[in-house]
């Protein structure tokens, strides 16, 4: 049987969370979260495929339609926080609230059950491993958050590889690595796909199928933006250290978006096959034994 990979959407409004984590202001979702799904809509559409779109409950609230059009054409919707806070930065108790808040949002919108999370930013790293006995305790089936590696903001590199069970009852379906020269590889998504040639994602996957491990692929909405984010001059007047730091973060995720990422993407969905990431889990036993 031939391998399928997991495709997942982090939806976010990359606006909204520049002005949050560089100028310390909140704004609402804007515009820019909402055509951009509707972009991989109907990219995913025209292609067959479904996949999983773990959703912010603020961009819930704003933008309703949305996620009764994920819902209707047979996509999943997970959580992906409520005002994208890092679980590092955040008690116990505040994330239960944060993340009851979000999934309530997203099945009143969806008319969906929300199965499954993916922390902001992978911030489910060894120091905030508690976040996963929360996740089982609002009921949710699996977590997707852990990547089995290393990184300089996130990872826990003794990690499983594949998808397990976790004494508590949660799924953990880990973020993609693959294991080269003795190390471990990010690949799949996000930045690793924009910024290095196409060759290596195909050269991942590839490897995946060939020992049988369904990858479980990532993207945003924001990295299909046609225009570039920008600092605006009101902006570096108001805030000119921060308006430094911003500019140069906006010049790093400019990398590879826009065309070059909506054609890259399209090429992925025909090379190989993709199924939402609940899909990957095992099936669970029904009736008596």
């Amino acid at each position: 049987m031939s391998v399928v990979h997991g495709l997942s959407i982090d939806v976010e409004c990359y606006y909204q969370i520049v002005w949050k984590d560089y100028l310390g202001k909140t704004r609402e979702p804007t515009a820019e979260v909402e055509r951009n799904t509707e972009w991989l809509l109907d990219c995913m559409r025209d292609a067959g495929v479904r996949g999983t779109y773990y959703m912010l409950g603020n961009v819930a609230r704003a933008y309703p339609r949305l996620l009764r059009r994920i819902a209707d054409e047979g996509h999943e919707l997970g959580v992906h926080g409520d005002e994208h806070l890092y679980i590092y930065d955040l008690a116990p108790r505040t994330f239960h609230r944060e993340l009851r808040v979000a999934i309530d949002a997203i099945e009143q919108a969806s008319g969906q059950k929300v199965e499954g999370h993916r922390a902001t930013a992978f911030s489910i790293v060894r120091e905030t491993a508690w976040a996963l006995d929360v996740i089982a305790e609002l009921g949710l089936r699996y977590d997707s958050s852990i990547f089995p590696m290393q990184g300089r903001r996130y990872g826990i590199p003794d990690a499983p590889l594949g998808i397990h069970r976790l004494d508590n009852g949660l799924w953990e379906v880990p973020m993609t690595v693959v294991e080269a020269a003795g190390r471990r590889l990010p690949a799949g998504g996000g930045g690793y796909f924009r910024t290095f040639p196409y060759a290596y994602t195909a050269w991942a996957l590839q490897k995946l199928e060939d020992a049988g491990r369904p990858a479980v692929t990532y993207f945003h909405p924001h990295e299909f933006e046609l225009s570039c984010p920008r600092v605006g001059a009101a902006t570096a007047l108001r805030h000119p250290r921060a308006a430094v730091r911003l500019a140069k973060f906006n010049a790093a995720q400019s990398v590879g978006r826009g065309k070059r990422m909506r054609r890259r993407f399209a090429r992925m969905l025909r090379d190989h096959a993709f199924v939402p990431v609940r899909d990957l889990l095992p099936a669970e036993p029904t009736g008596p034994d």
